[in-house]
């Protein structure tokens, strides 16, 4: 139950936002005034939209998955996790319906068929390399999944804490792409991982060690490790692609859990592991699978959505709101240590979306001021002189 495939740091700059205001006459007064542009402001407003849309949907979809496991009824969050993956098969036919719609009929599909299938590169052709890759992106998808869906049981985490520790991930991912895909590497992201490990020491350590929660932490930290493994192999395998091409490999993700897990499931429900009786909750399992279908369009398909910060904003906003569903709902209460660890995490979060550049330009305000010395400070030597010159002379 995871966001985000397309993963590209964006070209914001601190000189950028100023291309987003126009000087204006001021008609009162006869001056200048900054302004706003339209189209900036409607990009604004769009992006704030959608960066709420994600965090309502995350929100709702976890706390529905939560809702599944019903004691001596239904616990069986791999079953969760197939179905509504299985639903990520619809988007490449909806994809190609879309297209005969708009272009009434002229599409030409087969070749466009052909031409998707090369996820890879167009240089892509060989299909044992094609099938090696996609075994390994799905078993990574699966495997982020299931665990975030099995840290979602009561017994263990509150959705805010898994949450919490899901954002881990930006980080991971910007110390893994550094070394990995040889990404700039920029001093200050160093803070974000800090933060972010100490977050998940303050959740791991908030009800001791070795209880049930430590074992909802170690399975959110599994989920966001296998997630940031995805989205590094992603960003070197696949890259910036079409449309066509993202519909073609969310159906692939979906069909290939769908083939592959299934016999899974039949093993783990006949040892008992997991278990689904007779009152199986198919509202529940179809409000997630329809909740992750939404949220899967919002952070791939929109327009908006050409850069990370958008997605990471919204998990930023679904904190807080996961925080207070479960108060209301559930009446829960943090301590300390977890409300620290939300501060952390969120904060390390935030670190990492900051734009390269003006963490460049901070970093060298920083060296300038420290290196700058007062134009009127005299040396210890020449105070020191004159100072026994004004002795002798008294």
């Amino acid at each position: 139950m995871f966001p985000f495939v397309i993963i590209e740091r964006s070209e914001i700059t601190c000189e950028s936002s100023i291309t987003n205001f126009e000087l204006r006459q001021d008609p009162k007064h006869g001056g200048g005034c900054l302004c706003r542009n339209s189209k900036s402001q409607q990009k604004f407003v769009a992006g704030c939209l959608v960066v709420l849309c994600l965090a309502i949907t995350w929100v709702a979809s976890a706390q529905l998955c939560r809702e599944t496991y019903i004691p001596g009824q239904f616990q069986s969050p791999l079953l969760c996790m197939y179905f509504w993956t299985s639903w990520l098969v619809f988007f490449y036919p909806v994809y190609i319906a879309i297209e005969l719609i708009l272009s009434k009929g002229e599409f030409p599909v087969r070749q466009k068929f052909r031409e998707n299938l090369y996820l890879y590169g167009p240089y892509e052709s060989n299909p044992s390399r094609f099938v090696y890759k996609t075994i390994i992106l799905c078993f990574l998808w699966g495997l982020t999944g299931f665990t975030y869906v099995r840290a979602l049981d009561p017994s263990f985490l509150e959705p805010t804490d898994i949450s919490a520790l899901l954002t881990t991930n930006h980080t991971f991912v910007y110390m893994l792409s550094w070394v990995v895909l040889f990404e700039k590497f920029v001093p200050l992201r160093i803070f974000a991982l800090i933060l972010s490990v100490s977050g998940v020491v303050l959740f791991a350590y908030a009800d001791g060690f070795g209880s049930h929660s430590t074992w909802g932490v170690v399975l959110a930290i599994a989920s966001s490790s296998a997630l940031t493994i995805f989205k590094v192999l992603y960003k070197k395998w696949v890259g910036r692609v079409s449309f066509g091409h993202l519909s073609m490999f969310l159906s692939i993700m979906g069909l290939g859990n769908l083939i592959t897990l299934w016999p899974v499931i039949i093993i783990l429900q006949y040892t008992g592991i997991e278990y689904a009786q007779a009152n199986v909750p198919w509202n529940l399992l179809f409000g997630v699978a329809a909740l992750m279908t939404v949220f899967q369009f919002l952070s791939n398909y929109t327009d908006c959505l050409n850069n990370e910060v958008i997605t990471g904003l919204g998990m930023v906003v679904a904190i807080p709101m996961c925080g207070v569903s479960d108060y209301i709902w559930r009446h829960r209460f943090f301590n300390g240590m977890k409300f620290s660890g939300v501060v952390l995490s969120i904060l390390g979060l935030l670190l990492v979306l900051v734009p390269d550049a003006c963490l460049g330009e901070v970093c060298t305000s920083c060296k300038m001021h420290i290196q700058m010395k007062p134009s009127n400070a005299q040396p210890a030597s020449r105070r020191g002189r004159r100072a026994r010159r004004d002795i002798v002379r008294a």
